[in-house]
């Protein structure tokens, strides 16, 4: 049985005092940023801004904690996760989201599909009702 992926010990961190830009920052395993980043972020297990961490950019990762901010738009295969702390300027696209009290989010949220088969089921049960 495969397990589910989740949010991981960072193994990537950039430290408060740190300010890193560049067009595209790819991993394999986790990101925690307390600094500051400009550019896009596309990383495979999970991205968590911290308090004080700023990213401008884009971000696309399974599980994506937000407790700082953020001045792009979000994709993520799994789960978003935006804090009380958390400030997000953008889109999101996901399949799970959690938005603590006190969160703020100015964009749209669109959500992914979790489960394709329940949407093929559903549009062969109306295309029966239909065609009686």
């Amino acid at each position: 049985m495969k397990k589910k992926p989740s949010y991981e010990k960072p193994t990537t961190i950039i430290g408060e005092d740190t300010i890193v830009e560049g067009s595209l920052l790819r991993a394999k395993t986790s990101l925690q940023i307390n600094g500051t980043y400009i550019g896009n972020i596309e990383v495979e297990a999970s991205v968590v801004i911290g308090e004080k961490g700023k990213v401008q950019g884009n971000i696309k990762s399974d599980f994506i904690l937000i407790a700082g901010h953020l001045e792009g738009n979000l994709e993520s295969n799994y789960q978003v996760h935006i804090t009380s702390t958390g400030k997000v300027y953008g889109d999101i696209y996901c399949a799970s989201i959690i938005i603590d009290d006190g969160a703020l989010l100015d964009g749209t949220c669109k959500m992914k599909e979790t489960n394709p088969q329940t949407k093929v089921k559903e549009e062969k049960e109306i295309s029966k009702a239909n065609s009686k």
